[in-house]
């Protein structure tokens, strides 16, 4: 699988790294407003764990992972040519399936604008912070990991991988590489897409 990150030298990268140089690892040449499908990976603040538990491979969200899914699935009706896939909130990051259609104008209604998938990710981020702000005041100050990680879809066949390992994520939470307290890390490329 080759996923990229909007950026390698986060700043709550791990202590001993240079946060003040950030490098994209993102395709370089390729519009992020272009008509696809993504995968997203979108973490929390130091990978803390604030979003819920995983009990016998089921996720029991916290308050503010309950809140995290409303802002995620508000999404459409801001950007008329998203559309929303599979998605599953873990405790310390949101899995998600986003598609880019083309833009089309309907008679005399323009075109809607394109935003790239960087001001969409900003935007789940933004309301989902601000809602988790607006009903918890003792909430850490910074909610998500600045940047995402995202993959291009490039096949059907990997949709219909990525779309089977969204919502078993939970169920794999003690091999997940995001997971704190994993002991046996699974490789992404375990998973056939």
């Amino acid at each position: 699988m080759v996923a990229a990150a909007t950026n390698a030298g986060r700043s709550d990268a791990p202590f001993g790294t240079n946060s003040s140089r950030r490098s994209s690892l993102r395709l370089k040449n390729f519009d992020y407003s272009t008509a696809a499908l993504y995968f997203l990976t979108i973490c929390t603040s130091l990978r803390k764990t604030m979003l819920g538990a995983v009990c016998d491979g089921n996720l029991r969200p916290s308050a503010m992972g309950r809140i995290v899914s409303e802002p995620w699935f508000e999404l459409p009706y801001h950007y008329a040519r998203l559309e929303l896939g599979a998605f599953v909130v873990m405790p310390n990051h949101v899995h998600g399936l986003i598609s880019l259609r083309d833009s089309v104008g309907a008679g005399l209604r323009p075109a809607p604008t394109t935003a790239t998938l960087s001001e969409i990710v900003g935007v789940f981020k933004s309301f989902s912070s601000r809602r988790i702000h607006t009903t918890n005041a003792s909430a850490p100050k910074k909610i998500w990991q600045r940047g995402f990680y995202e993959h291009i879809v490039r096949n059907s066949h990997e949709c219909e991988g990525i779309k089977r390992y969204i919502p078993q994520n939970p169920a794999r939470w003690e091999f997940d590489r995001e997971n704190p307290k994993a002991q046996n890390v699974e490789d992404l490329d375990a998973w056939e897409y």
